[in-house]
């Protein structure tokens, strides 16, 4: 498109004086910052407890992964699992979260309550912040569902503000 020149400036599709339309404006602030926030670490967290299959007298190991942090700095679950289907072994840090102190407490069947904290943050993606390890019990006949759910999770960041976070429950299926 040809533009002639003025004694403001170009004149062309954007207007005179180069400036952009008042609506692009608008538009602009419509979109722009939720595309910003869903991207950011400000935005919230997700822990995903992944979907896993076991046999009935095996050992299964579950991740706790979270998609996305930045300075975290604090975490207190709790988990229910079905303590007449699985029985609690350990759990154990993974390489990103080994600067956090961590306290699992299994004195409850069927329940942990676990505590990671640290004085610095720690941050990335698709990060598996601990792994559980429980033993399916023996003898089962037939297929089992059961899930492992976390009803209260709670991040915090190196500044001592929480950081919002949605919990995706994880389902066990155990085959005979």
């Amino acid at each position: 498109m040809a533009r002639k020149l003025s004694r403001r400036g170009m004149i062309g599709a954007d207007g005179p004086g180069g400036r952009l339309w008042p609506g692009a404006f608008i538009l602009l602030l419509l979109f722009l910052p939720p595309a910003v926030l869903a991207t950011s670490p400000a935005w919230g967290a997700e822990l995903r407890i992944p979907d896993l299959k076991g046999r009935s007298g095996q050992e299964v190991r579950v991740p706790l992964v979270i998609d996305q942090t930045a300075n975290l700095a604090g975490v207190k679950l709790i988990l229910h699992y079905d303590k007449e289907l699985l029985t609690f072994k350990e759990g154990n840090k993974s390489p990103a979260t080994q600067s956090l102190m961590h306290i699992i407490n299994d004195k409850t069947p069927g329940k942990l309550i676990i505590v990671m904290a640290g004085a610095r943050g720690i941050q990335g993606k698709e990060m598996t912040i601990l792994t559980l390890t429980f033993a399916i019990k023996k003898g089962l006949t037939g297929n089992y569902t059961t899930a492992i759910e976390a009803p209260e999770v709670q991040l915090m960041g190196d500044d001592l503000k929480e950081i919002e976070c949605k919990v995706k429950p994880g389902m066990l299926v155990i085959l005979p």
